[in-house]
């Protein structure tokens, strides 16, 4: 038991200096404030002052407030829907941070990394829209059906595929481009880093220059020759496969974890026994499998926010709040319940000062 219990403590420390299980473990949990402010909108918008699914179906005077909603339906945009963008520069910052660099500049390379492997211009005529009947059964439609070129448009061959639009979906900047922002957060600020601390690329200025223009000058090779590589990356994927990074990101690692571990209560239950045996030596278990659990989960919450928004059905039972609730309400392992056990059964009386201390952290 005490070898077990060794080498579990030598995987928990490892964990805990992991530079890149700590920038994803903190980048999720410096996001957390937008996140909870995300979910306030929802509340307000869905659930409170909301004639069809909300408060506001058996309570109307509440509906007086719906001039608010655009506010809170922004908050939800802004935060949940782009959670992406946030934590990719949050997790940026973090691995520059760990790699000796400072100020809010790799945050912004971060942000830019991600925008070079994601695509801004689309097929207008891929626009699409939807209904369901009055048996529940879901109807698609595309633009390019509805659209009919004629007359003078048509003699210069202009067709569906002439219309486009640019922008950035909301499919990239939710939960489904989470794992691309974290890949390409890590990846390329230690690009970053590699280019950073060559004498040879720095462009050296005068001391008479101002020093944040000497070290924009400074870091300008490595970020060049940084954004140069990505977008290689992104361009050979795009070639290679036929799929741009972020879908070929997504179908080969982000929804296989998702199916295998994510909506699975095998799997839920394993994570939550190495958990605990972290727990056992020691260690804050929670803490050692935030940067696995995060990723998989969260995306996860997120869906079920979007499906709930748009009135559909809500897709994944198992998801980052559902296990939280279950596995962790009053401390992990739902340790509230020990304690209150303790303080009913228990005979002995250290067990019972442990647990009357224990019971107002637990609440």
């Amino acid at each position: 038991m005490d070898a077990f219990a060794d080498k579990l403590g030598r995987v928990g420390a490892w964990c805990g200096q992991n530079k890149y299980l700590n920038a994803i473990k903190n980048g999720f949990q410096n996001f957390m404030p937008a996140t909870i402010s995300g979910a306030v909108g929802v509340l307000w918008t869905n659930v409170l002052v909301n004639s069809s699914t909300g408060l506001g179906a058996i309570w109307k005077p509440i509906m007086a407030l719906e001039v608010l909603n655009p506010i809170f339906a922004a908050m939800q945009y802004a935060t949940i829907s782009c959670i992406t963008i946030g934590v990719t520069m949050l997790v940026a910052s973090e691995i520059a941070e760990a790699n000796g660099e400072t100020g809010a500049y790799p945050a912004v390379l971060g942000f830019i990394l991600w925008m070079m492997v994601t695509p801004t211009s689309f097929a207008a005529k891929d626009l699409g829209a939807s209904y369901i009947d009055a048996k529940g059964i879901s109807h698609g439609f595309s633009l390019g059906q509805f659209i009919n070129v004629t007359g003078e448009a048509a003699k210069h061959k202009i067709t569906a595929d002439s219309f486009s639009y640019s922008g950035i979906m909301s499919s990239y900047t939710g939960a489904t481009g989470l794992f691309t922002g974290l890949i390409v957060a890590i990846v390329g600020m230690e690009l970053y880093n590699m280019f950073r601390k060559n004498d040879a690329l720095k462009i050296k200025m005068p001391e008479q220059v101002p020093p944040g223009v000497a070290r924009a000058f400074e870091v300008l090779i490595p970020t060049c020759l940084t954004a140069i590589v990505v977008g290689a990356v992104g361009l050979v994927c795009q070639l290679a496969t036929g799929a741009e990074l972020n879908a070929l990101i997504y179908n080969v690692i982000q929804k296989p974890l998702q199916n295998i571990i994510g909506n699975n209560l095998v799997a839920v239950c394993i994570m939550y026994v190495i958990i605990m045996l972290f727990w056992c030596v020691g260690i804050h278990g929670n803490n050692m499998v935030a940067a696995v659990k995060e990723p998989i989960f969260r995306p996860l919450l997120y869906a079920n926010t979007a499906a709930y928004t748009a009135h559909h059905e809500i897709p994944y039972v198992m998801n980052l709040t559902m296990i939280q609730m279950f596995a962790e309400f009053g401390g992990s392992g739902v340790t509230i319940g020990l304690v209150i056990a303790i303080l009913i059964f228990s005979k002995r009386e250290d067990n019972r000062t442990i647990a009357g201390i224990s019971i107002v952290p637990g609440l």
